[in-house]
């Protein structure tokens, strides 16, 4: 995907498909980084989470996708660099050969910085859109968020538990 910056931003509802376009761009980066996840972590808790996100990134392109639809708008050709930069981040990690332990916490730190990513992303469209009066897609959108939420709580959760295992560890 190329940079948006030909692409005319006039009104809200432009500002609006455009951060859709952001969302849907960071969505497929994130299916991407969690496939990869899998193969990298042994935990089974860490994996399941991972595959679960996955699935449910994908459900949430869809709605972006049907909010697209709503606004008869197809998404901009831009990418989230956001999301980009976290999956190479992880890419750069990895190149220093981690040990397994050290894998999976990466792989839950980046976890949740995806999250956080991911929520204030929602957010601002929630806002948009119901600035906007699209109530469609303001409940569309309140239900990713709500997922990402939810998500983050349970990565936090392993996150704590591999943490604690990993200092576990380092003091034996």
């Amino acid at each position: 995907m190329s940079d948006s910056s030909n692409m005319p931003m006039q009104t809200p509802q432009d500002l609006f498909v455009h951060e859709l376009s952001s969302a849907h761009s960071a969505e497929q980066i994130v299916v991407k980084m969690l496939e990869e996840a899998q193969g990298l972590v042994q935990n089974p808790e860490l994996k399941e989470g991972l595959r679960m996100h996955a699935e449910q990134s994908r459900e949430q392109a869809q709605r972006l996708e049907q909010i697209f639809q709503q606004l008869g708008a197809e998404p901009h050709p831009v990418q989230c660099h956001s999301a980009q930069g976290l999956h190479q981040e992880l890419q750069d990690a990895l190149q220093a050969q981690p040990a397994p332990e050290v894998v999976e916490g990466l792989v839950v730190a980046g976890t949740c910085k995806t999250e956080h990513l991911e929520i204030a992303a929602y957010t601002g469209l929630v806002e948009k859109a119901q600035a906007m009066g699209q109530t469609e897609a303001v409940q569309l959108l309140q239900q990713s968020l709500q997922e990402e939420q939810q998500m983050l709580q349970r990565v936090e959760q392993i996150s704590q538990q591999l943490t604690q295992q990993m200092a576990g560890m380092q003091s034996a």
